[in-house]
């Protein structure tokens, strides 16, 4: 699962030789990511020092700034990767024959069973996922794959009828995105809320936007007008 991303910002089709300081540079932020994500798990953020970090990956300390300024940093690239396995399992096992509602609550519930392992760094992850403010070209591209995975649901939910066309998709992704964020923030927030009523209340509010996305039925608009006149005339 350890993914080297490369933020060039292009895509080509094929990969250029990689020379062997690079694979030494490439092992090495491997190894950094490893041992953060480690520590980071038994520790909890505050408790994983960069010298302990840097002691089990195996480099002086001095070379892990080489690849990140701080620890916050570092949390990020290590969350990075885990948001891209988990899109990466939760969209690959998604059936296509899910309802939108069942398939939103997969992809969400793979994030919220990551932010349960440890609530406590969870926490951190959330503050620098909604927050962050180093490196915003970094996060709005994360949090564009994880728009993307939501988007296709959508597409896949207008195919099927479950969502109006009139309504442009991105506002309809927007809006299911908005009540995972807050659910998931609520959640890591307030340690009284259990995680079953998490997924209940999370499940209801998609449901309540799905219908409210919902085409109208053939003929709805004309009864609901003749409804309207005959209150009226009472």
């Amino acid at each position: 699962m350890n993914m080297f991303i490369v933020e060039t910002g292009e895509s080509p089709t094929r990969a250029a030789p990689v020379g062997l300081r690079e694979r030494n540079k490439q092992d090495k932020l491997a190894r950094i990511k490893r041992a953060a994500r480690e520590l980071f798990a038994k520790k909890g953020f505050e408790g994983a020092t960069a010298r302990a970090i840097c002691r089990r990956a195996g480099i002086a300390t001095g070379t892990l700034f080489l690849y990140a300024r701080d620890k916050r940093e570092l949390l990020f690239l290590v969350f990075r990767d885990e948001v891209h396995e988990i899109l990466r399992q939760r969209t690959a096992r998604t059936c296509t024959t899910l309802p939108l509602a069942d398939a939103l609550m997969h992809l969400f519930r793979g994030f919220l069973d990551f932010y349960a392992r440890s609530p406590e760094l969870s926490r951190v992850i959330a503050g620098e996922f909604f927050y962050r403010t180093q490196q915003p070209a970094a996060m709005n591209a994360l949090t564009e794959d994880y728009l993307a995975a939501i988007a296709a649901l959508v597409e896949r939910g207008r195919a099927g009828g479950e969502l109006r066309t009139d309504v442009a998709v991105p506002d309809q992704v927007n809006a299911f995105f908005a009540h995972y964020a807050f659910h998931a923030q609520a959640w890591l927030a307030d340690a009284v809320v259990d995680r079953q009523q998490v997924d209940r209340s999370l499940r209801r509010a998609l449901e309540l936007q799905i219908e409210g996305l919902a085409p109208p039925a053939v003929g709805s608009g004309s009864r609901q007008r003749t409804h309207q006149l005959g209150r009226r005339g009472r």
